[in-house]
């Protein structure tokens, strides 16, 4: 006969320290297999929302941190990719989280991350890495759906997601790759 135990916290018997939590609640994930390209012709100087990655979570508890994770694989058509975390709540439209972005200073874009490479003249080749580590406060207990969005410099440049710029039908220099986005719910 199989046992199954279900709880909503577990809490130690000591009892959880003054400013202690910690525990993980729930753990939702997306992973993007496919491929995605920017459209920096029409959408430059905005970030554009990636599609098919973003992931949502119900808090069960207001109080609760979201750990908010990403790998993400990039390329850009030449030099530089930024992206951007956006978060939505409760079936709102999806917008960048401010509290996950650089400070304003003058022009300069507020990121989340910015991945610069340059591969010695051909571009084309390019995947970058960047990673997101975020631990949002959204205080609430509906849905809350986070996301990535991802810009290039300049109008005439591309970027990608899970590919490089050129992606021929090759073995060498065309590999294609996977992207996670990951969000845990922590006590409080």
């Amino acid at each position: 006969m199989a046992s199954e135990l279900r709880v909503d916290k577990i809490i130690p018997a000591t009892g959880v320290p003054t400013g202690g939590g910690g525990g993980i609640i729930q753990i939702q994930q997306t992973v993007k297999t496919d491929t995605w390209a920017g459209d920096s012709a029409n959408n430059y100087p905005a970030f554009e929302e990636v599609t098919g990655f973003n992931v949502s979570i119900t808090p069960k508890f207001s109080t609760s941190k979201l750990l908010v994770t990403a790998q993400i694989n990039c390329a850009s058509q030449y030099w530089i990719v930024m992206g951007q975390l956006w978060r939505g709540i409760g079936g709102a439209t999806r917008s960048v989280l401010d509290a996950a972005t650089a400070d304003a200073a003058g022009n300069r874009p507020r990121c989340t991350f910015h991945s610069l490479g340059y591969g010695g003249g051909n571009d084309s080749y390019n995947h970058y890495n960047p990673s997101v580590n975020f631990l949002d406060s959204p205080n609430t207990t509906q849905a809350v759906s986070y996301s990535i969005a991802m810009r290039s410099y300049s109008s005439s440049y591309n970027v990608y997601m899970n590919r490089n710029h050129d992606d021929r039908d090759q073995t060498d220099y065309y590999g294609r790759a996977i992207s996670t986005i990951t969000v845990m719910e922590v006590s409080a």
